[in-house]
Formats: C-alpha cells, structure tokens, sequence
C-alpha cells in the first residue's frame, strides 16, 4: 500500500463527522424541546392571565350593577358586598376593589365631612380641584383596609390625565377598561408602576 494510514485517518474522519453532526443534531433537538416547553409555559401563564383578568372584570361589572341601584352607597354596605366576594386570599397581585364617586365643587365639603367620619377625620379629597375640571372623582373606599391602601383615599383619580383617560374610556364602552403605567398611591414616595382597571 503506498499510503498505509490512509485507513486509519478515513476512519478517524468519518467518525469525527458523525460525532459532530450527532452533536448538533442533539443541540438542535434540545432547542426544539425548549422551545416547545416554553410556548407550552407561555401559553399557560396567558390563559391563566385571561382567566384572572375574566374573573376580575365579572366582580367588577357585578359590583358596578349593584352601586349604580344605589343613590348613596354607605361604607357597611361596600365592605359587606366586598367580603362577599371573598376576595381576601385571592387578590394575586391586586391592590383591592374600590369606589371611587363622582365629586361637583358644590359637594366637597360634604364629601371631606362624610371622609371624616368614616376615618376619623384622617382623609380628604386631594389633590383639591383647581376649577380646570367640572368634577373630582377621589378613591372612596378600597378593601381591604390596609395602612397600604388607606394611602390612597381621598385621592381624585380624575386630576390625573392617564387615570382620566381609563375613566372616560370605560364609561363611553360600559366595560372594564385597565389604565396605562401610573404609579399608585400606594406606593407612597417608591416610583414602581402599575395600574388600575375601571368600571
């Protein structure tokens, strides 16, 4: 044989080649499997997401038919019904529930008189109307009552262009309309974003 390792390097060749195409094969594969496996997560979260944000919007449209049958909506009666939806385990990342009422220049006194009564005269109606707008419309009552919510009553969500825009949106459409990023009053001087959902 005029070249004897000839064979021996062939070999050598041939199975260096296999032993690479069967590692990119392998790669390939375990790609594909995660990414299967994350579509398959993704597509979870986002169903769950939907059923959260279905069983959301079914409490607040239930509590938007209940209040809009009442003239006057008293603080027992909004605690009550929402204790009754038992949402207390089962916020998963909400704040709570709220109501906020609409507010005419003629009625904030009333309002800061009723606020103070209900919380022993800690609350009124912030930031105070400046006349640009024909109403206020301050965080009423939120549950739970927590030190983290009571931040946020008396807090006029219509002086504020992007929670005004979520109002007036669900308003015109009767559905329940989620702000864009806002920064909540609870939050207190830490600036991490969220948002509100209107009915």
């Amino acid at each position: 044989m005029r070249f004897p390792h000839a064979m021996p390097r062939g070999i050598f060749l041939l199975i260096a080649a296999i032993t690479v195409l069967s590692v990119f094969a392998i790669e390939r594969g375990e790609r594909q499997r995660l990414s299967v496996q994350l579509d398959a997560r993704a597509t979870a979260i986002a169903s769950a997401l939907e059923r959260r944000a279905n069983a959301s919007g079914a409490y607040l449209r239930a509590g938007a038919a209940l209040l809009s049958t009442m003239d006057e909506v008293p603080a027992a009666d909004f605690r009550r019904f929402v204790s009754e939806l038992r949402l207390d385990a089962d916020y998963r990342g909400a704040e709570g529930i709220g109501w906020a009422q609409v507010v005419r220049p003629a009625q904030i006194d009333a309002y800061n008189a009723q606020m103070a009564e209900e919380t022993q005269g800690q609350v009124e109606l912030y930031p105070r109307p400046d006349g640009s707008q024909p109403y206020a419309v301050p965080v009423t009552f939120l549950q739970p009552d927590t030190e983290r919510n009571r931040r946020a009553l008396g807090f006029d969500m219509y002086s504020e262009p992007v929670r005004r825009a979520a109002m007036l949106e669900a308003e015109r459409t009767a559905r329940p309309v989620a702000s864009n990023a806002v920064v909540l009053q609870q939050e207190g001087d830490i600036d991490a974003p969220g948002f509100l959902i209107y009915m």
